[in-house]
């Protein structure tokens, strides 16, 4: 399985405009972020969400590009802090460790972990090299994330000649050690329902030209 891969896609060709109009609205954990899609903490991801007219650009770039039939969750997200290693995990009835989790649907949670690696990202700014993978997975446990043991990193690096990537998002570790003054870093998360063939043919052709940074489970 496939937990890190970059995607073989043109560059984005606006990203100091993203850059220069990036206005964060909600402190998430490590993240100041800003939403592009609209949020409702008390529905549970499944529909597909409306979007916000803001960094038109990057909206109407990421319909054209990625293999997406509807989109769930698109935002921006910076941390100007180390990110410490985490699963992109959603969980069907645990908010998370501070209870400002949004659920998720059994069936939207199906089609996630059938499409898996399915956490698309770009790169808008940054450090291309500080994302590493660990072990340590953790598991619900009475109400609470319990972690085990982090033993290894292993470090990713995102090439000059793309911006995106995908994670794998269940159960797969993963954090950032912040490069000092690594302070414009600036990440797009985007999740969604995917068109399937498009979203295989994608990480099959990705696979092929980006072989020498790709990192399997």
């Amino acid at each position: 399985m496939i937990r890190f891969l970059p995607l073989d896609l043109p560059i984005f060709p606006h990203k100091q405009k993203v850059l220069d109009e990036f206005k964060p609205d909600t402190d998430f954990y490590f993240w100041k972020e800003e939403y592009i899609s609209e949020w409702d903490l008390n529905e549970p991801l499944h529909a597909p969400a409306r979007l916000r007219p803001v960094h038109t650009e990057l909206v109407d770039w990421i319909k054209q590009y990625l293999p997406f039939e509807s989109i769930t969750l698109l935002k921006l997200l910076r941390a100007n802090k180390d990110v410490a290693a985490h699963v992109d995990d959603s969980y069907t009835a645990y908010r998370g460790p501070k209870d400002n989790c949004r659920l998720i649907t059994e069936e939207y949670r199906a089609h996630q972990l059938a499409t898996e690696p399915c956490g698309y990202r770009m790169i808008i700014a940054g450090d291309r090299q500080s994302l590493y993978l660990s072990d340590g997975a953790p598991s619900v446990v009475d109400g609470q994330l319990v972690y085990d043991s982090i033993t290894t990193k292993r470090y990713c690096k995102v090439p000059e000649t793309t911006d995106s990537f995908v994670l794998k998002s269940y159960g797969s570790m993963h954090g950032v050690d912040r490069t000092p003054g690594d302070d414009n870093r600036l990440l797009v998360f985007v999740i969604g329902w995917l068109d399937a063939a498009r979203h295989q043919e994608l990480i099959k052709r990705s696979e092929e030209v980006y072989h020498d940074y790709v990192h399997y489970a």
